[in-house]
């Protein structure tokens, strides 16, 4: 998987501000609620709903946004548990009311978003939301990658490093969450955006808002 340790070292907000999509249906995610935030980066995310009075559990396997988002939730006066894993490894002893997980399905291989899948239906009950964005085949990247890395899957590359690219068919995403109500579901070209000043880029975004559904209705 991506190591991020240097970029967050050396870059404030590297992803930059709080993601839209959560904003955008935030009154999904009461106060009081327990959310896991997967890939929880420098807090950027975590922060907005702790300040908000939920009890957020983020992690991580970056040990550099662990720390991070420890000093800045201590700065802010709110609560966040951090650990330091990445979501396969990860074993809660409670469910959660919402999942967040923002930028994670790409850097997985196609195996890896499969059990991704299973295991976020394992994390949460009935009623709890899903905010998840990934990459489509239209990516601005995918001819690159399927050209100069290693084809592992569908749609899914390796790098000489050992990196992952999986990007999804359209459409397919409210497949894999199939027992799962969809809120928002969009799928285009995203902004221009860079990450602590690089290359201005783009990508082929994914996003879905979900609700789980009853194992009755599912």
């Amino acid at each position: 998987m991506h190591d991020y340790d240097d970029a967050y070292r050396t870059t404030e907000a590297y992803f930059g501000d709080p993601s839209p999509l959560l904003a955008e249906h935030i009154d999904l995610i009461p106060p009081g609620s327990r959310v896991l935030d997967i890939g929880v980066g420098q807090g950027r995310n975590a922060l907005v709903l702790a300040a908000r009075g939920c009890r957020v559990v983020g992690i991580d396997p970056s040990i550099s946004a662990v720390e991070q988002t420890k000093a800045a939730a201590a700065s802010a006066g709110v609560d966040v548990e951090l650990h330091r894993a990445a979501a396969h490894e990860y074993d809660p002893e409670e469910r959660f009311d919402a999942v967040l997980c923002f930028g994670l399905m790409q850097i997985l291989s196609r195996a890896e978003c499969a059990t991704l899948v299973h295991r976020i239906y394992d994390w949460t009950k009935y009623g709890s939301s899903l905010f998840l964005t990934a990459w489509h085949v239209d990516d601005p990247s995918y001819e690159r990658i399927s050209e100069t890395w290693t084809k592992v899957g569908l749609h899914s590359f390796r790098s000489i490093d050992g990196d992952h690219r999986t990007f999804l068919a359209r459409g397919v995403i409210r497949n894999l969450f199939r027992n799962w109500k969809t809120i928002h579901h969009r799928e285009e070209l995203g902004p221009l955006h860079d990450h602590g000043g690089g290359e201005m880029h783009q990508h082929g975004d994914i996003e879905l808002v979900a609700v789980r559904r009853s194992e009755e209705n599912a």
